[in-house]
């Protein structure tokens, strides 16, 4: 894992200078290889055992022409930190999909600044849950989920890969502007 860390581009501006966007189609290459190098972490490879790995690479249409969105995260450079994408699951449900954050840009906030973007945008949308599957390997992951107030619902696995579902009412959630 450190050889992943040492490659990984050194931030090139204060942490309060990442920006957080909807994903553009220039944007695929370096989202794919960010999610690429993520999962290697975890002994993963790209598109094994998780179809929605290779709807990427029809960002944004891909998400958006169904009323889902895709956001990343940069620095001042361009460098892409993060990844996120929410999805229509069912009726009034949203999948949090492809929240990945680069080893160099942990620490950041980056993950709660994307989950925000994600939440916001299920709640205007008229979602009342956002739903995920992930690892058990993830397991910084699945703490930040529980911390959102994510609760362990299996009934949510869709990807081969993945081990844990989980569920959040966003009627009883709480964003971080305490609405």
């Amino acid at each position: 894992m450190s050889d992943i860390v040492s490659s990984a581009p050194p931030l090139s501006s204060d942490p309060a200078e990442v920006t957080v966007r909807p994903a553009e189609a220039r944007d695929v290459p370096a989202i794919v290889a960010l999610i690429t190098r993520v999962l290697a972490e975890f002994g993963l490879g790209f598109a094994d055992g998780s179809t929605t790995d290779g709807q990427l690479v029809g960002l944004p249409e891909v998400y958006t022409s169904v009323g889902g969105a895709f956001w990343v995260a940069s620095d001042g450079a361009g460098n892409l930190l993060g990844t996120c994408g929410v999805y229509p699951s069912a009726a009034g449900a949203f999948e949090l999909r492809k929240m990945y954050v680069a080893p160099e840009g942990r620490g950041l906030g980056l993950g709660k600044r994307l989950f925000a973007e994600a939440v916001a945008f299920a709640r205007a949308a008229g979602g009342n849950a956002l739903v995920l599957d992930t690892t058990e390997a993830m397991r910084q992951a699945i703490a930040f989920y529980e911390r959102q107030g994510f609760a362990r619902d299996d009934t949510q696995i869709r990807g081969a890969r993945c081990s844990r579902g989980y569920r959040l009412n966003l009627e009883a959630a709480v964003d971080e502007a305490g609405a």
